[in-house]
């Protein structure tokens, strides 16, 4: 279990960044700064530029009650190779620092009543947020917006309890606070307010998978050697022949504002001839329903039928039925084998009811635009669509959230049933169901099992 009173040191930047920042906190922050520190810091909060190893330094200090742990801080900025580092900790714990444990930064903070546990997990969930959505959605739980919403729920719980009790209590006389009608439907009113949050929340432990965007079509339409040229490397093997791809092949690409993962799949087809062209069907159908965004190729270079019908896209608008996505986009693919592109695109968006875009896996023609298209429908396209207060909710919140929904449905029925009693101690348990969500009384095993989570020096 954390100990508040040792000094805890961590190196809290990226090891890939070229200025390394090693954190300090405890009652012995000052002291052991000065002894590694020319010219020593002079104990105010605030900048202090020296040599540290005799390597220029900054050393931010940030004096308790008022530094994010809520003990005596200070941050070494130094720009040195990773042996150098080394070398720094083993002077730090030398002189009486002990390594930080994940997440013990942050859970001093909590300890020290800086911040509510629901916030303290907010630390986390902003760091693995993998897009600006959901970091957007971690920040809105950093900032207390989920601690002050059961607050109020909590604080509406009470009143309602306190109206029944007192009714409960004064059977005999005749007191409006017992009026059942408007506590049932003030009761309905706090069930969908917290059903609201959950559907309106983002799930955190989702942040640690990226988003899913599928690539589907037709056999041969050009999906592999898309899914190639998005990744920047060859994953799927491009072939002539049709069914090539069997297996669902994906790839992590970062992109603007977010990362992803990119599938393929094998090419969609109207009928099954074998039980390899089934199996592989329902795997591909599977994976593209679950994909937030589906690119959608059509071979705009398909030979036509003959000179008057022009080529046959029955096939391609059967597939364009069978998948489902939130977000969809269409690209002609093939661009380059066709002089005429923009004028068969018009055709494909009469055809298909959707703008296409011209893209060449070849050239690379419009691959960036796909690329801009892709993160603005993982981010702005999500975003617009959310509720502006989306908060991200851990696994520990939403269980607190949906037991109390039960609880306070029980307690309508209860009411309803003319079951006082067993109404008041239903609300009783919502109410300790939320009031957990920033609960400072918490067992020391949780404690350490949401923290452990955590990076080291965070």
């Amino acid at each position: 279990m954390y100990n508040p009173s040792d000094t805890i040191v961590a190196v809290s930047s990226p090891s890939s960044d070229h200025r390394v920042i090693v954190r300090i906190t405890g009652t012995q922050t000052v002291a052991i700064i000065n002894q590694i520190l020319t010219p020593a810091v002079s104990g105010n909060p605030g900048i202090t530029s020296g040599t540290i190893l005799n390597l220029d330094s900054a050393v931010y200090l940030f004096r308790e009650p008022h530094s994010y742990t809520g003990d005596d801080l200070a941050e070494i900025h130094i720009w040195a190779n990773p042996a150098v580092i080394e070398t720094l900790l083993d002077r730090l714990l030398a002189l009486g620092a002990r390594p930080a444990s994940p997440g013990e930064f942050t859970a001093r903070a909590y300890l020290n009543n800086k911040i509510d546990l629901a916030q303290a997990e907010a630390v986390n969930e902003v760091i693995t947020a993998s897009n600006t959505f959901q970091l957007a959605a971690a920040e809105n739980l950093l900032a207390g917006r989920l601690g002050r919403t059961s607050k109020e729920i909590c604080e509406s719980i009470l009143d309602l309890l306190s109206r029944l009790e007192a009714g409960l209590d004064f059977s005999a006389e005749d007191i409006d606070s017992t009026n059942q009608a408007d506590i049932i439907t003030t009761l309905g009113e706090t069930i969908s307010q917290l059903q609201d949050l959950l559907s309106g929340s983002v799930q955190s432990e989702s942040m640690l998978d990226l988003p899913a965007v599928g690539i589907a079509g037709a056999p041969n339409a050009g999906k592999s050697a898309l899914l190639n040229k998005l990744l920047g490397r060859r994953r799927s093997i491009v072939s002539h022949q049709r069914k090539t791809t069997r297996d669902i092949l994906t790839g992590e690409i970062v992109l603007s504002g977010c990362r992803c993962i990119l599938f393929d799949c094998a090419g969609l087809i109207t009928h099954c001839e074998t039980i390899l062209d089934e199996l592989a069907q329902q795997a591909a159908i599977e994976a593209l329903r679950n994909a937030l965004v589906v690119i959608f190729c059509v071979d705009i270079a398909k030979p036509a039928l003959s000179k008057v019908e022009g080529p046959d896209w029955c096939e391609d608008l059967a597939i364009r039925h069978l998948i489902r996505p939130g977000h969809l986009i269409a690209v002609a693919t093939k661009a380059d084998l066709l002089s005429e592109a923009a004028e068969k695109t018009t055709q494909l968006k009469s055809l298909f009811g959707c703008d296409f875009l011209p893209i060449s896996a070849h050239t690379g023609a419009c691959v960036d635009k796909l690329k801009d298209k892709i993160a603005e429908q993982l981010i702005t396209g999500k975003s617009a669509s959310a509720d502006k207060y989306e908060i991200a909710l851990t696994a520990r919140h939403r269980q607190a959230v949906s037991s109390a929904i039960a609880d306070l449905v029980q307690a309508v029925d209860e009411l309803k049933a003319g079951n006082d009693e067993l109404a008041a101690m239903m609300l009783r348990t919502a109410h300790n169901q939320l009031s957990d969500i920033e609960q400072h009384n918490i067992d020391e095993q949780l404690l350490d099992r949401i923290f452990s989570r955590f990076c080291i020096g965070k």
